[in-house]
């Protein structure tokens, strides 16, 4: 990607982004000047217990954006309420390389928001017969954007397999739709004898099924099989980031190195969208309190406390739109 068609890729995330904060202000019906509970905007709004936790996370991305100001659990609008047309937003996604699974629930969702936030629909119907639940995951955060860390992440993966000498053996975790697997096999196709592709349970598109959340040596992944481990947009399905650090950790030989790629930060299309398929059914509790992208500073954190020396990271995104990060570690010896 060129640099011109960057800036015209994240100018047109942050149009989208905008759209879905405007559309925040209206579902939350703030007015210039008020001052309320976030607790007594839910119950005025009707909100289902299980979607709860989403009214915060709104409204922590509109004070992003200087439309509110917060004050424990108290905020006060300020200023003009943002107002976006929904009317091209079509346009925006797929000039910015969106899943169309994602982007036509993000269409579908601004239309439906206080029915989605009461309950009364649920995004899973909004996605339609010719749309799966996981296929939308599976794509959230996805654009033309991170298909430059992709490149950036294949590239470290190259260096990195230089270091280390034949055999490289490698380990992928989540290849999904194998974007990124793509990516690091053109850059280095003779890492294909020793590449073991896994998948998350319920997406059976790799060799090897490697559940992030589960003992990794119970799965058949011993202590120090690997020299390079990459995770491309999956390590925030984790439950706990850092235990799953951890195992990635000892699954590396001690200067393995680990390239990921994650959105960080609470993005404002998503919060409207997929965001609604990570509230857990009733009496259950949200992924991580509600933060379903750990920010890039909670990234570096838990790899560090993980046993990982930060080498690299870069991001790609806007202000109002998720910012894709991509972290290249290595394991610190024990």
């Amino acid at each position: 990607m060129t640099y011109a068609a960057m800036t015209r890729s994240l100018s047109t995330s942050g149009g989208i982004g905008l759209v879905s904060l405007a559309a925040m202000a209206s579902a939350l019906r703030l007015r210039p000047g008020v001052t309320r509970t976030i607790a007594g905007t839910a119950r005025s709004l009707g909100v289902a217990q299980r979607h709860d936790w989403l009214v915060p996370r709104w409204l922590r991305a509109l004070a992003r954006h200087d439309v509110v100001e917060l004050d424990g659990g108290v905020y006060r609008v300020r200023g003009e309420v943002p107002v976006a047309s929904a009317e091209d937003l079509d346009v925006l996604h797929e000039r910015l390389g969106t899943p169309p699974e994602v982007a036509r629930l993000h269409l579908r969702a601004l239309a439906h928001l206080p029915e989605l936030l009461a309950d009364d629909v649920t995004a899973a119907d909004l996605l339609g017969t010719d749309c799966t639940v996981r296929g939308a995951l599976a794509g959230e955060g996805l654009s033309s954007l991170t298909g430059e860390l992709d490149d950036a992440c294949a590239e470290l993966v190259r260096r990195a397999a230089l270091r280390c000498g034949p055999p490289v053996r490698v380990v992928e975790l989540g290849c999904g739709a194998g974007r990124l697997t793509a990516a690091v096999l053109r850059r280095s196709p003779d890492l294909t004898r020793h590449y073991r592709f896994t998948d998350l349970p319920g997406q059976p598109l790799g060799d090897e099924i490697l559940d992030v959340n589960e003992d990794f040596r119970a799965q058949g992944f011993a202590d120090a099989a690997a020299d390079v481990v990459v995770a491309g947009h999956t390590l925030h399905h984790a439950v706990n980031v850092c235990r799953t650090l951890t195992r990635i950790r000892d699954l590396l030989v001690p200067g393995g190195e680990l390239v990921l790629t994650t959105p960080a930060e609470d993005d404002p299309p998503a919060l409207t969208s997929t965001h609604f398929l990570h509230s857990p059914r009733r009496g259950g509790a949200v992924l991580r309190g509600g933060e379903v992208f750990p920010s890039g500073r909670a990234w570096q954190t838990a790899l560090r406390a993980a046993g990982f020396e930060v080498r690299t990271q870069l991001w790609v995104g806007s202000r109002s739109s998720a910012r894709q990060h991509l972290f290249h570690a290595v394991r610190e010896p024990a």
